[in-house]
This record gives C-alpha cells, structure tokens and sequence, in this order.
C-alpha cells in the first residue's frame, strides 16, 4: 500500500508538471502570435483600420476581454476584500464601449445609456471608489508582494498585461502630441498599433484573472501528506 500511495504523490505530480508545461507553451505560442500581429500591422496599417474603428472588431474583443475578467473574477474571487478585482475590469470595459456606437432602439444602446446614467450618480462614484482603494490597500499591495516574492504566473502575465498597457498610453500621448508633423500613414500606423495594444492588455488581464494564485505546491503538499498518513497508517 505504500508504494500504491507514493505512485499515486508521483502521478499527481506529473500531471500538474505537465499541465504547467502546457501552460509555458500556450503562453510562448500567444506571444509569438501577438508579435506576429503587431508586425502586420505595422508593415500593413491600413489593412487593419477596417477593423479598428470606434466599435469595430478590436474595441470590441477588448472590452469583450475585459468583460469576462470582470464575471470570472466576481465568481472566482467573491467576497467584499476582493471585489476590487472585478469591478475594476467591468469598468475597464464600460469605458472601452459607447452606447453612440449603437443605434438609439438596440439592447447594448439601453444598456451601456443605463451605466452611463448611473457612474454619473456622485453616491455611485464615492462607493466604487471606496470598494477598489479599499480592495487594492487591504488586499490588493499584500498580495501583489506575496506573489512577486514567489514569482507566480498570474503576476508575471499582469505586468506584462500593465506594461503593454502603459506603451499603448505612451503612443496615444506621442501620437496626440506630434499629430501635425506626422504623416498620416505614420499617424494611421500608431492608431492602429495603440488599439492592438489595448486588446492585447485586455486579453492579457483576462489570462490573469483566469490563471489566479498557483495551488500546485499547497496543493501537492496536502495530497502528499494525505496519502503518506494513509500509508503510514495501513
């Protein structure tokens, strides 16, 4: 019975061994993709402009992205300490889309006019704000320290998620701030480029917010002292 148990430890540890490799290897095959992307886009800037106008496919797969961050994060993570994480992406994605994109009689229109009346609303702002300050002081700091302690893969895709965030800000800002002496393929190709950016990050915090904090080591020390109490016992 003990090495029945110590073959079960062993297979339980390859398999997450193995579903983290698979990890490592769909994260390097997303970068290599998003590499490939950015380089069209810049080679071909006005090839993409069709899909990247207000509401077109781009701004819609980012705030799509970060849409689901924001539902995946309320159910994984509930409670009042963590509720930060959540809304901070529903509002990242209320801000990607405008109810005028839409026509005046559709759902999304009545929607997003509805939200839009509502973050107006001063009693709706100072309690959103209390929640995600709150959240990220009381919850957010100590567990952003703990995680880059451990170098876990949620952090290391979220600053990578931030970092490509703050070029796309960079660009808008060089972009604005240049827009008379640029060309207009130039300034074509750095819109272009800013709004891809901006989908990546948003695709990046839902991969985050999906990967959540590692339980392969509690995990794995738990099962192995479960079954080695087992064994012991028998």
């Amino acid at each position: 019975m003990t090495f029945k148990a110590e073959d079960q430890v062993d297979g339980l540890r390859s398999g997450l061994l193995a579903e983290t490799g698979a990890m490592r290897l769909a994260v390097w095959g997303l970068v290599l993709l998003s590499i490939a992307f950015v380089g069209a886009v810049i080679i071909w800037p006005e090839r993409a402009i069709a899909f990247n106008q207000e509401g077109g496919l781009i701004e819609t797969v980012s705030a799509a992205g970060l849409l689901v961050a924001g539902l995946a994060a309320l159910w994984r993570y509930p409670g009042v300490a963590r509720l930060y994480i959540g809304l901070t992406c529903l509002l990242l994605a209320e801000r990607e889309l405008e109810a005028s994109f839409y026509q005046e009689d559709s759902v999304p229109f009545h929607i997003l006019n509805s939200l839009d009346i509502a973050l107006d609303i001063t009693l709706v702002r100072i309690v959103l704000v209390c929640a995600v300050l709150g959240g990220v002081v009381w919850h957010g700091i100590p567990m952003g320290l703990r995680a880059f302690k451990q170098r876990t893969p949620f952090l290391m895709v979220f600053l990578a998620a931030g970092s490509i965030a703050v070029i796309a800000q960079l660009l808008e800002e060089f972009s604005g701030l240049n827009s008379v002496t640029l060309s207009v393929a130039t300034e074509t190709r750095l819109f272009v480029l800013e709004e891809m950016l901006e989908m990546f990050f948003s695709i990046g915090i839902l991969a985050a917010v999906l990967i959540g904090w590692p339980k392969l080591q509690s995990d794995e020390n738990i099962h192995d002292q479960d079954f080695r109490s087992c064994a012991n016992i028998r």
